[in-house]
């Protein structure tokens, strides 16, 4: 039962922090949902397709990250933090009016070059997504790590699905995007601490 418990908090908190750091890929997709020519299908498919891939990357590279110490496991935190202060300098460079435009769109093709071009963008986007979870799956048992896994690829999926509920809600783009600039920064400073200063000390790897 403790281990059941145990496994359902690790999933909440991989689907919390998964979904905190894909709120700029939400909005993105939503963007390109109002695009002519974009199906919300695919849109939504390449959408799942990308977070996917982004967790099996961050799989990969936590597994990449066992060869480490395990005391020095909580040093990844340091990943996190440094993209949350990117992000915080991003957000200052945007007050004061001199960041850089926004992603590139993609052509208006329906092609599959266009999806192709979607993804691209997607991923890009998506560094701050593994530089949290990598940290967290290397951190945890392997009983844990599917627990992690799961919870955050089923965030995916349900981000899929809020994003063709709020594309019927016009004016909720603003909205998002004002909470991406100001919670995600702190946020992924925080989980960045919450490794260094290696809280979940009952989930390590044994």
């Amino acid at each position: 039962m403790q281990l059941a418990v145990e496994a359902l908090s690790v999933a909440g908190m991989a689907a919390v922090s998964y979904a905190s750091t894909n709120v700029d890929n939400l909005v993105i997709l939503l963007a390109y949902r109002a695009k002519p020519g974009y199906r919300p299908f695919y849109v939504g498919l390449t959408f799942v397709s990308v977070c996917l891939l982004a967790l099996l990357v961050s799989l990969a590279l936590a597994e990449a990250a066992q060869a480490l110490a395990p005391d020095k496991i909580r040093y990844l935190g340091l990943i996190p933090i440094g993209f949350g202060c990117y992000h915080l300098l991003r957000l200052a460079r945007r007050r004061a009016g001199r960041d850089a435009p926004g992603p590139r769109q993609p052509p208006g093709s329906t092609g599959v070059f266009a999806y192709c071009g979607f993804a691209l963008v997607l991923l890009a986007n998506s560094a701050d997504s593994i530089s949290l979870m990598m940290p967290i799956l290397a951190d945890l048992k392997a009983v844990f790590v599917v627990a992690c896994f799961a919870g955050a690829a089923t965030m995916a999926v349900l981000l899929g699905g809020l994003a063709h509920v709020l594309a019927r809600a016009p004016g909720s783009g603003p909205y998002l995007e004002a909470l991406e600039k100001w919670v995600l920064p702190f946020l992924l400073i925080g989980v960045g601490i919450l490794i260094l200063a290696d809280t979940p000390t009952d989930l390590l790897i044994a």
